[in-house]
This record gives C-alpha cells, structure tokens and sequence, in this order.
C-alpha cells in the first residue's frame, strides 16, 4: 500500500530537458511579457532592438535561470521582437 499514496513526479526535472525545449520555453515566456508590454506602452510596438531589450529588462540571470548561454536568450529576445513588434510594424504599414 506505500505506493498509494505516492507523489507523481514527472519523469524529465528541468535541469533534464532538452536545450532545444527550454528555448522554446524561453520564447513562449519572453513572448507574453513582449504582448503584455505592448499592450501597456504604446512606444513598446516602435521600439528599436535595443530599446526593446531594456525595456523587456533581460540581464544575465535570465541565461541563468533557463540555463541557456546567453547568445541563446539572445537570439530568443530576437524571435520575440520580430513577432511582436517587426510583424504589428508590417501589419500597420500595410493597412
């Protein structure tokens, strides 16, 4: 009977997935902060690359904290910016 009361613990811990997961993870995290910002500051949609990273307010304990090198929350924030801020920008200019 000691197992019916047992805790599930998922197979794969965080520190087990997969790099490739967790950078999906990282975009799909970082992607709703980017919506939540855009929708809260209008200059957020305009923004350069560079204003985009400092008000997404990313520093290295965002690499520490997914456990990725930094290139890779690098090029996550990139993924992140051509979504919501380049592709409004286009979808504004063709309107």
């Amino acid at each position: 009977m000691a197992g019916a009361f047992s805790v599930h613990v998922p197979m794969h811990s965080w520190d087990q997935m997969k790099p490739r997961t967790v950078y999906e993870k990282a975009v799909q995290d970082f992607t709703e902060t980017a919506w939540r910002l855009a929708r809260l500051n209008q200059h957020f949609r305009q923004a350069s690359f560079a204003e985009f990273e400092m008000m997404m307010g990313f520093d290295d304990e965002v690499s520490k904290r997914y456990g990725l090198p930094k290139p890779m929350v690098e090029w996550a924030l990139l993924e992140v910016y051509q979504t919501v801020v380049l592709d409004q920008q286009r979808y504004r200019d063709h309107s």
